[in-house]
């Protein structure tokens, strides 16, 4: 996914797997009509959560993660690889990677509480 369809949806989980040196990202937001169709989500969903995975992560600098939104996800293509950067208020984080693979994705309708 390019940078301007990830910033209409907010991060709120960023996994860390030393052991395969990948990073998960994980996303949540509102879905409009295009991107239900996008998402082939039922008509009466609104809402959707996914996943998208780096790896071969190298190169990681992280210079503060306070999890406080929005934060922003952009990447870069270098070669066959990304430059990816994670900031917001408080959050400097950043690596380079083999592209993103989307690895999971739900979509709801959203409920009040």
């Amino acid at each position: 996914m390019s940078t301007s369809e990830l910033s209409a949806f907010e991060v709120y989980a960023l996994h860390w797997d030393e052991r395969e040196q990948a990073v998960t990202v994980s996303f949540e937001g509102p879905l409009d009509e295009a991107a239900r169709r996008t998402w082939e989500a039922p008509p009466e969903h609104d809402w959707i959560r996914f996943h998208l995975r780096f790896a071969a992560v190298d190169d990681v600098e992280v210079h503060g993660w306070s999890h406080q939104l929005p934060t922003r996800v952009e990447q870069v293509p270098v070669g066959e690889r990304v430059s990816v950067a994670v900031t917001g208020a408080g959050t400097n984080v950043r690596f380079t990677s083999t592209p993103a693979v989307r690895v999971g994705s739900r979509t709801s309708k959203a409920g009040s509480l």
